[in-house]
């Protein structure tokens, strides 16, 4: 039988919203948590809004930083008896136990329950997407190989410019273009082209390295920055404490036309005060345009009118929830759409009128930081999701 271990240390409260807690309408008044449940599951099926798990909760600063509280079979019971509903937790059959979020069994396991699904965030967590400008630039670089290999691939063997002392781990990068603001024209980092990882076989100058994982092709310059650790997500979702107000910039191609756990890019990072669980709604300023069959072949770009964006910024016809698995698109790029959207969803728009949404279409869920800019997965999508889309406070 597991012994429970009930922290009682109570810090920071967050802060208390005005309005009252929707539960869904079909929301059950028990339910037991399954294998492959994640938070935000789970808080879908008792609230409307999902990222107001830890008001239900009532959780604290510190709290929604420690989801791992909740595994398989513990059973969520939900008390509709008060002035506002609140949850509480049966641990695997045992009591009941009001909420502790510190609360842990001594034998804690790795099958926690966790936030979001890992797996379709683990590349962007353990991989360097993000750098500053000139971050690469005194880095190692790959030289060649002894039998002339032009393009290196898995267990290839190369040498390398020497690097830090004790750093025998790498990721194998390609600088990629400038990410800039739609509104400002400034830019807020360097997207880092992933094309794989390495390690090093005999230290010296140059260095020998095996190629241990390649995603695409590796050339001689490509540049090698020191492998971390995989990061770990630890947040519950929950709602911005300030306000924000930003737009997606570019996206990363998805599992499926639906557009939830796809992965976009926010013009807004750690400065402005987005931190890793803040959830953020998508909302689309409506405006109608129409499309010639020229235009519907090739993607282009139109300026918008009577905006706050720079001229020569543009907006993207195609809803990126469209994007091939391994796509990506910019607000700043053209692209070809057969090589870049599904054919499903091309052949399914007409050929001429598109009228753009001017509601609220989705929901993201902020996952990795950076200082201006943030990563983030659309948890929920009800209509199309376009590049320079607004995010701001749900």
């Amino acid at each position: 039988m597991r012994q429970l271990v009930v922290s009682l240390a109570l810090l920071l409260a967050m802060p208390v919203l005005a309005d009252t807690l929707k539960l869904q309408e079909n929301a059950p008044d028990r339910y037991i948590v399954e294998k492959g449940d994640t938070l935000w599951d789970i808080s879908a099926r008792f609230l409307k809004d999902p990222w107001r798990w830890p008001q239900i909760w009532n959780l604290n600063r510190e709290e929604v930083k420690n989801p791992h509280w909740i595994y398989p079979g513990d059973t969520i019971l939900l008390d509709r008896s008060g002035k506002e509903p609140r949850l509480s937790l049966v641990k695997g059959g045992l009591q009941t136990v009001k909420l502790s979020p510190g609360m842990r069994a001594s034998d804690i396991a790795s099958n926690a329950i966790q936030p979001i699904p890992m797996r379709v965030i683990q590349p962007f967590l353990a991989q360097p997407r993000v750098v500053d400008k000139g971050a690469l630039d005194e880095a190692p670089f790959i030289l060649g190989s002894n039998d002339e290999r032009v393009v290196l691939g898995t267990g290839d063997d190369a040498f390398a410019t020497g690097g830090k002392s004790g750093v025998t781990r790498w990721n194998v990068l390609r600088p990629g273009k400038p990410l800039k603001d739609p509104e400002t024209g400034d830019v807020l980092g360097y997207e880092a082209e992933y094309l794989g990882d390495a390690r090093t076989l005999l230290e010296g100058a140059p260095q020998k390295i095996r190629i241990t994982q390649s995603a695409q092709e590796i050339q001689p310059g490509d540049k090698l920055l020191g492998a971390s650790d995989t990061a770990a997500f630890e947040y519950v979702p929950h709602a911005p404490d300030g306000e924000i107000s930003g737009r997606i910039i570019s996206a990363y191609g998805g599992m499926s036309d639906s557009g939830r756990y796809q992965t976009v890019v926010i013009n807004r990072g750690s400065r402005d005060g987005l931190e890793p669980g803040h959830v953020l709604a998508i909302f689309r300023e409506g405006k109608a345009v129409t499309l010639s069959k020229d235009e519907r072949d090739r993607l282009t770009w139109v300026n918008k009118q009577n905006s706050k964006l720079p001229d020569g910024a543009a907006w993207l016809y195609s809803d990126v929830r469209c994007l091939n698995q391994d796509s990506k698109v910019r607000y700043d790029q053209s692209v070809e759409a057969r090589n870049t959207f599904r054919e499903t969803c091309l052949s399914n728009r007409s050929d001429r009128a598109v009228k753009l949404p001017d509601a609220r279409s989705g929901l993201v869920m902020v996952y990795r930081t950076f200082d201006r800019i943030s990563y983030a997965l659309i948890m929920q999508a009800e209509g199309p999701v376009y590049l320079l889309d607004k995010v701001k406070n749900p």
